[in-house]
Parts: C-alpha cells; structure tokens; sequence
C-alpha cells in the first residue's frame, strides 16, 4: 500500500522552520539551503514545495496576511465596540511595532523587491496593497462614523494620505539604525489621527 503523505502537514512544518530562520537571522537569510537546513530537510526535498525564493516570499506574506487579519479579529472580539483607540489598534498592525510584525514588514519589502522582476510577486503585490489600503479606508470611514473626521475632509483623500504615511513610518522603522521608535510612530499615528478631526 503506498505511503499517504501528509503535504499540508509538511508545508507547515517547513513555514515554522521559515520563520525561525527569519526571526534568528532577518528575513534577507530565508533561502532554499537556510530553511532546509533549519528544518533537518535536504535542499531537494525542500524544493518539492518552495522551489525558490519567489515561492518562499509568496507563502511568507500568505502568512503575514492571516496573522494581521487574526490580530485585527482578535482586537474586534477584544473591545466589543468601535472607538478612537480600536482604529488606532488596527492601524498599528501594519507597523513593525515588535519582532513579529517586523519580520512581516521585512516579508513584504523581499515581496516588494520581487515584485520588480516576478510576475506572479508583483500580482501578490498589488493584492496586499490592495488589501492594506482597503483596511485603511475601513479605519477612516470608521473615524468618520464616530464623528472623527472633519466636515471638509474627504474619506478618499483621507485614505490615501493615511496609507502614504503608514508606509513612510515603515520604511523609518526598519531604517538601521530606526528612524523611529516605536513609540515615536505611536505617537505620530495619535496625533494624525487627532487632526483628522478639523
């Protein structure tokens, strides 16, 4: 009788030793010969189910886009009712504000990079993107409702000047040595979030 093989069992086997790798090292050391080497797989084996990098990085922001979208569910569940603090809660799951979420800022700038010379990176790309920008017109439309947005403000520009400075506050997070603190991005996000207002 053939041996069952358990390929989604395997898989996430293999996404655990990624990250471990990613979280020791920084996400530029996630290769075929680190992961394989981390998880005790030899190179081809490994290869069965990320053949390269590109398959690596796109399973990766797979990963990220789930842990976001949990942390966010568990913050829902967590207060019950929107408020100002909530938005902001939501906002900083897009910021490298700790080891995990700059492992994933470092997941999506390699998508980025790739994105330059992958066809299939560079759709990725702009399903994240599309994804992130829909989280952050949902955060101004949810200021909105709560009487947090200005009467001449508008809830398109509003999004995008949010998005631009959330990516602008991620790039000054991962700068080495950080343009930001983390508490220094918290603050910033406050205080753009305060004048929306007027």
């Amino acid at each position: 009788m053939p041996k069952v093989v358990d390929h989604e069992g395997r898989r996430a086997e293999l996404a655990v030793a990624l990250w471990r790798v990613a979280l020791r090292d920084g996400f530029d050391a996630v290769t075929v010969r680190s992961v394989a080497e981390e998880s005790a797989w030899s190179a081809g084996a490994l290869r069965h189910y990320f053949p390269d990098k590109t398959t690596m990085v796109l399973f990766a922001i797979d990963f990220v886009v789930e842990s976001v979208r949990r942390r966010i569910g568990d913050a829902n569940a967590a207060a019950g009712t929107l408020t100002p603090q909530l938005v902001q809660d939501h906002l900083e799951q897009f910021l490298p504000l700790d080891d995990e979420r700059r492992l994933e800022s470092e997941a999506w700038f390699a998508l980025v990079t790739l994105a330059h010379r992958d066809s299939a990176a560079a759709e990725r790309r702009t399903q994240v993107d599309d994804l992130i920008r829909g989280a952050v017109e949902s955060a101004v439309a949810a200021l909105e409702e709560l009487g947090a947005l200005g009467a001449d403000r508008t809830r398109a520009a509003e999004t995008a000047r949010l998005h631009a400075l959330l990516d602008g506050m991620v790039l000054q997070l991962l700068a080495r040595p950080p343009r930001l603190s983390p508490e220094q991005a918290r603050d910033m996000l406050v205080r753009h979030l305060a004048e929306l207002r007027v």
